[in-house]
């Protein structure tokens, strides 16, 4: 039934989804004393992009729409339990790698933006990295998911057992 609590927590999961396509995830700020470079970025639905970089790279708004688009799709899918549970869970599955990654660029990305494409070498090199909204709203979506599975699972086993008395 569309008015089920696992509907209302997919619903959340989706509008987490839909709120990443109009705020940054997080910024970059990159010094180097030699040469003087300063380098701004920001990470948001387009990608990588800020002053002095070279268009391109992956735009993750179209993650954001296939992450966003199942999570809309589960909520219809409620005749079908069982296909339900195992689309929330690919579901799942995929918004924890595109947490993980987008994480692990945050904590571990420094010395890609000093050494990797943007060649900011030297010794003073200061990559300083800001969390934006969009970083925040990352967390929510896992748990809305998290209790939507929990709800499918309750109402299966509440249909299983509902199956033994007849």
């Amino acid at each position: 039934m569309i008015q089920r609590a696992q509907s209302v927590y997919l619903l959340l999961a989706f509008l987490c989804m839909v709120m990443l396509l109009f705020f940054p995830v997080f910024s970059v700020e990159a010094t180097s004393s030699e040469s003087q470079v300063v380098l701004k970025a920001v990470v948001d639905q387009q990608g990588v992009h800020g002053e002095g970089l070279e268009a391109g790279g992956f735009p993750l708004y179209i993650i954001y729409i296939i992450l966003a688009l199942f999570s809309a799709a589960c909520i219809f899918l409620y005749k079908n339990r069982p296909r339900l549970l195992m689309i929330t869970r690919i579901n799942l599955i995929f918004h924890f790698l595109l947490v993980i990654g987008i994480y692990l660029f945050y904590y571990l990305g420094a010395g890609f933006v000093e050494e990797g494409v943007y060649n900011l070498t030297g010794e003073e090199t200061k990559v300083i990295f800001y969390m934006e909204i969009g970083f925040f709203i990352l967390i929510p979506s896992i748990a809305f998911l998290l209790l939507a599975i929990r709800g499918i699972r309750r109402d299966e086993n509440l249909v299983k057992s509902l199956d033994r008395i007849r």
